[in-house]
């Protein structure tokens, strides 16, 4: 069987109008994804087709809602250039012998091999994963054709591991006991590690049961939370390793500044309550009603000394352009059979559908549906979203694209339109639609959602009393190419009554005093990233624990998670 590639994967369920996220869960989302997703493994036999795609299960989950952040190590190379000579050892696509590596690879190599001794009688396939980083795959020949049985990804100057698969030792449960489980996974990474594994501390990934366990670095009593291995355990061995940023790297027990003076609970809880940040819910997923809520805003994590934010690797916080004044138009496009699609999209939305076909037949339209048209040559496709006979978007793929967010960053290729121009061209194109009670809206400028290699994303919100609207949001993506709209999507929620006015809501200071209660705050070192790039240099920080999530009401003072 031919698997899809992994952006195949991905771009299949970015391009879902239900793989948007709701805003309220944007930074945690994006924080679980790392500390959370790379700790889980399944061990069915389906997950393990999913693993062998380069992804777990609960990464699909979270990659597809937000679009998904994985280690900078691996894809962002440059991050570490400074532990790099100026040509790196490997380049991106290069193809090696197991002789040519270098020698820091070949003694992790040699360790592997006494961990899997039938590793050694394998010869591997290796490619310069990205410049600096070797991922090395070992097949074994079953009835006359390559398996795929293990595989390793390592900085080449280094030797240190990043990324460990073993599938053919992933067909048992899960360890029965705590002791298994950790014997088993400490002998894995002790005889990779020698000496370093002294360093790091054991602890349960999941709640549930014990098939994997975290190995987080402690330096002067504190933990690293940028330095972890997560091995993963069955009856079988070990079946991977995931790492965070800092774990391939070599960062001595002297970079770490011994904690002195650091803020004071007070001073903490003041500068939690500037994170806090007001959003409105036209309809309250827990009430139905319209709310103001807090939340906090953050990258996750505060310098110690100073209270500055701090960025870290899995850090993200919803960046928001100034106010856009709009004039709203109201207009709702309605159908009633699947044929009077193209026409409505092509006079109403300027779809040129003449390339493309339906693949379905005259079907009357009712509750949420989805009316694809393929290209009559290539592989385009035309999809367009409809609720009770009004559509409420569409995305068009001329031909097949595939792109990360996480590498696009609004940048698309070969654009000739600005991204001033095209956000121009965006918001003439919305005002028509835009429900008549909109008066002004923001674009979420980190926020990039059915993203596709041309177009520039923007994930417009209203704004009630000047406050976000959460659950009112609009999606436009243009081509930067030719102007052409790609993608729209209606997000509109009604409210059913008026929203809370700002004069009832609960302080600031009481939020963040009820968010530290329920979230105590944690101690230690992270690296941080400036620039886009990961520097070396540890950093004593204040983490927040927002994988657990926090929402206040700020009238009623009832948190939600």
């Amino acid at each position: 069987m031919k698997f899809p590639s992994d952006e195949e994967v991905l771009q299949e369920f970015r391009n879902r109008p239900d793989a948007v996220p709701r805003s309220e869960f944007l930074h945690t989302l994006e924080r679980k994804l790392v500390e959370v997703d790379q700790q889980h493994r399944s061990r069915s036999k389906t997950r393990r087709t999913t693993i062998r795609l380069g992804l777990s299960a609960a990464v699909l989950l979270a990659v597809f809602l937000l679009a998904p952040m994985f280690t900078r190590l691996i894809t962002h190379p440059e991050s570490i250039m400074t532990m790099q000579p100026e040509v790196p050892l490997v380049l991106k696509g290069q193809q090696l012998k197991l002789a040519e590596v270098s020698p820091a690879a070949k003694q992790t190599l040699e360790k592997l091999f006494n961990l899997v001794p039938e590793l050694k009688t394998m010869e591997p396939k290796i490619i310069g994963k990205e410049d600096g980083i070797y991922e090395i795959v070992f097949y074994q020949k079953e009835q006359g054709t390559e398996q795929r049985y293990a595989s390793v990804e390592m900085v080449a100057v280094t030797g240190k591991m990043s990324r460990y698969e073993n599938e053919k030792a992933m067909d048992e449960g899960a360890p029965s006991t705590e002791e298994q489980a950790k014997r088993v996974s400490a002998a894995f990474l002790q005889a990779l590690l020698g000496d370093e594994f002294k360093q790091y501390r054991a602890s349960q990934t999941s709640g549930n049961d014990w098939d994997a366990v975290t190995y987080t670095r402690y330096a002067n009593g504190l933990p690293v939370f940028s330095d972890r291995y997560v091995v993963g355990v069955n009856r079988n061995g070990v079946t991977y390793v995931n790492t965070f940023e800092a774990a391939p790297l070599q960062i001595s027990a002297e970079s770490f500044a011994k904690p002195n003076a650091v803020l004071s609970e007070e001073e903490l809880s003041e500068k939690v309550a500037s994170l806090m940040e007001l959003t409105y819910f036209a309809s309250s997923r827990h009430t139905g009603k319209p709310a103001l809520t807090y939340s906090l805003q953050t990258t996750g994590y505060v310098n110690a000394v100073t209270g500055e934010e701090v960025w870290g690797e899995a850090s993200y916080k919803s960046r928001y352009s100034a106010p856009i004044p709009v004039t709203p138009g109201g207009k709702k496009v309605t159908v009633q059979t699947e044929e009077e699609v193209a026409r409505a999209v092509a006079e109403q939305f300027q779809v040129k559908l003449d390339e493309f076909i339906l693949t379905g037949g005259d079907k009357k339209i009712k509750g949420e549906q989805m009316t694809t048209y393929k290209a009559k040559e290539g592989l385009g496709r035309v999809t367009v979203y409809s609720n009770n006979g009004v559509i409420t978007g569409f995305q068009v793929r001329r031909s097949k694209e595939t792109v990360s967010s996480i590498q696009h960053q609004n940048h698309p290729v070969n654009a000739q339109l600005s991204y001033d121009e095209a956000k121009e061209k965006a918001v003439q194109f919305l005002q028509p639609y835009l429900d008549s009670r909109v008066e002004e809206l923001k674009i979420d400028e980190t926020q990039i959602s059915m993203p596709s290699a041309t177009a520039y994303s923007f994930s417009f919100y209203t704004l009630h009393n000047g406050v976000i609207v959460a659950d009112q949001h609009y999606l436009v993506n243009v081509d930067g190419q030719n102007g052409e709209i790609v993608n729209f999507m209606d997000y509109f929620t009604s409210p059913t009554e008026s929203f809370p006015e700002l004069d009832t809501v609960l302080s600031r200071e009481e939020a963040a005093k009820r968010f530290l209660q329920s979230h105590p705050v944690e101690l230690g070192y992270v690296l941080p990233v400036a620039d886009g790039v990961l520097q070396q240099k540890p950093l004593l920080v204040f983490t927040m624990n927002m994988i657990s999530g926090f929402r206040m009401d700020t009238v009623t003072g009832k948190a939600f998670k």
